[in-house]
């Protein structure tokens, strides 16, 4: 089983005041969604109130074959929204507009067992309020050997202003066995765009990690047991770029499902798999720029 971990919230995006387009959105929603579409066994862990807007998110979720037992609805509390606003590079520029009740619990913890994948990250998972439910969750698929997923997100430096909020984002480095992240979110966490400075600091803190660094239009780059590869992005007529990331993590878990991977077999089955998995990855991304939606077109 998959299991993602992460905020849901409604995505309304908007290219001009007569161009708006609803989606359910949050970059754990849209990889679970890209999942159950490829019929991978998926099941979200997130947070929703108990709305309309919710009950719209559940049934999305439904429909496109994720399992949403892990899913806490608050009584008497609304949805999350974000709204995306595209720029010329069709690029989105969000204002989300939070709506979490002031006490928060996780409905359940999932019993968790070696070969399953868990996908966690963004600003979601150091938020302070939810913190310890979080290293909850990561410290039990650690101990059953499940293999952890880490995209950070981190869309601004200023969103790692004080050292606690650091200190958070270095301990999921720390605490998983792939990371995931745009040369954007690592310029703001390492404060370079070199990356291979950026690689040098991730391994600071892991030594072991598959670590992953997508560049948007130049493709990845990734670095694992001392060998570092690159590979260029797929050619594609980008409509919307919302979602790529997350497309991406589902392209890797695509076949890190199909590899049948397991955390006993970790690092000798991915030495001789790193291309495919970054393969699957940038595919999963280019079908996604070539759509509005946030997930990748049902498969067919």
């Amino acid at each position: 089983m998959v299991y993602t971990l992460g905020e849901s919230l409604l995505d309304i995006i908007i290219s001009s005041i007569d161009d708006v387009v609803v989606r359910p959105g949050g970059a754990m929603l849209n990889a679970a969604v890209s999942l159950g579409r490829y019929d991978v066994e998926v099941s979200i862990i997130t947070e929703l109130g108990d709305d309309d807007t919710s009950e719209l998110i559940i049934s999305f979720l439904k429909k496109n074959n994720v399992v949403t037992d892990f899913v806490q609805v608050y009584n008497k509390n609304n949805t999350s929204l974000a709204l995306a606003f595209f720029d010329n590079n069709k690029k989105p520029k969000y204002t989300f507009i939070k709506n979490y009740p002031d006490n928060r619990n996780f409905k359940a913890i999932p019993k968790f067992e070696e070969g399953d994948i868990l996908l966690f990250g963004s600003l979601y998972s150091i938020d302070k309020q939810i913190r310890k439910s979080i290293l909850s969750i990561l410290n039990r698929a650690r101990k059953c050997k499940a293999i952890i997923i880490y995209d950070p997100n981190i869309r601004n430096a200023h969103h790692l202003s004080n050292h606690e909020l650091m200190s958070a984002v270095h301990q999921n480095i720390k605490l998983s066995h792939i990371i995931k992240g745009s040369d954007e979110d690592f310029a703001n966490i390492f404060g370079t765009t070199d990356n291979s400075v950026q690689i040098s600091e991730i391994r600071k803190i892991n030594k072991e990690a598959f670590i992953i660094i997508t560049l948007g239009a130049d493709g990845v780059i990734a670095d694992f047991q001392q060998h570092t590869i690159t590979l260029p992005a797929y050619s594609t007529k980008v409509i919307s770029t919302i979602g790529a990331g997350d497309a991406f993590n589902a392209g890797i878990i695509y076949a890190l499902v199909q590899m049948k991977l397991q955390n006993s077999n970790f690092r000798s089955t991915l030495a001789d798999s790193v291309e495919n998995i970054l393969s699957s990855g940038l595919n999963f991304a280019a079908k996604v720029c070539n759509s509005i939606d946030n997930y990748i077109p049902l498969k067919v």
